[in-house]
């Protein structure tokens, strides 16, 4: 079965060139947000979305975001290289959920959940590679695009179905998914993300967002966060009252700040 998600990911077409210019800038030391801006007002769609997305709730920003500079701005390189990939994967082929019992909305909703919580609670207890995590932040559940492709030719799509329905945990997930394509989606997108030549940081981020405790050093906070995100804001059931109990627990066993993390997902979960 791994040998068959490896073929679908090399499949993939490339991101489009706008991407492309994006992560330059993002991986550029010198590179501003200021630039990022003309290549987000060339996609007027891309452009509502970050807009839409700035104006929510759930990222608390003081006034009314009206201007895609305000926007950009806000969210930072990280979180801007974020949605255009994310915006991008949409673009470029089907995405289909149906293994997982969704639609390709969900997808969106609950990476913008698990982006907001990184960004409220998440950013400021690292001091280097933030732009990294903060895309890695809205990317993590890509990997399902690919196992609901999969999923589908062989037939599973139900069965799958049935066995993730009552899945809740982040662990419920991963091991649902094992038993079914012998990996989990997390892996997956580790795999996609080094398909795309994404920088090492965000493939080692993703790599180890399972098992934080084996990524190097200098990531183990990065993917202890993560980790802790994802355990509050699993796909099939975000926030649920189990989830959220499960990351208080595993951020006081990394040592993470507690109290704002309860703060978080307080206001994203309004």
């Amino acid at each position: 079965m791994v040998e068959k998600i490896l073929k679908k990911i090399k499949s993939l077409p490339p991101l489009p060139e706008s991407v492309s210019r994006v992560r330059q800038i993002c991986n550029d030391p010198e590179g501003t947000v200021k630039e990022l801006v003309p290549i987000v007002k060339q996609d007027p769609m891309f452009t509502a979305d970050i807009l839409k997305a700035a104006n929510s709730p759930l990222y608390g920003f003081s006034r009314q975001i009206t201007s895609i500079d305000q926007a950009v701005a806000l969210f930072g390189m990280g979180t801007i290289q974020g949605f255009a990939i994310s915006y991008a994967v949409r673009k470029s082929f089907p995405v289909t959920l149906s293994p997982y019992g969704v639609g390709h909305s969900h997808l969106m909703e609950v990476s913008t959940l698990q982006n907001a919580l990184t960004l409220q609670w998440g950013k400021n207890q690292v001091a280097a590679h933030r732009a990294e995590m903060m895309t890695t932040s809205l990317l993590m559940e890509l990997g399902k695009v690919i196992a609901s492709l999969i999923l589908e030719e062989e037939g599973k799509t139900d069965a799958f179905k049935a066995a993730i329905r009552n899945a809740k945990t982040l662990e419920e997930i991963a091991e649902t998914e094992k038993r079914f394509l012998d990996i989990t989606s997390e892996w997956i997108a580790a795999l996609m993300f080094k398909h795309w030549k994404f920088h090492d940081t965000m493939v080692s981020m993703m790599r180890f967002v399972e098992h934080p405790d084996e990524a190097p050093e200098t990531l183990r906070r990065h993917t202890e966060i993560l980790s802790v995100v994802k355990e509050a804001v699993p796909f099939m059931q975000p926030l649920c009252e189990e989830c959220v109990q499960s990351a208080y627990e595993k951020a006081d066993r990394y040592g993470l700040e507690a109290q704002t993390l309860h703060e978080a997902i307080e206001k994203i979960g309004k």
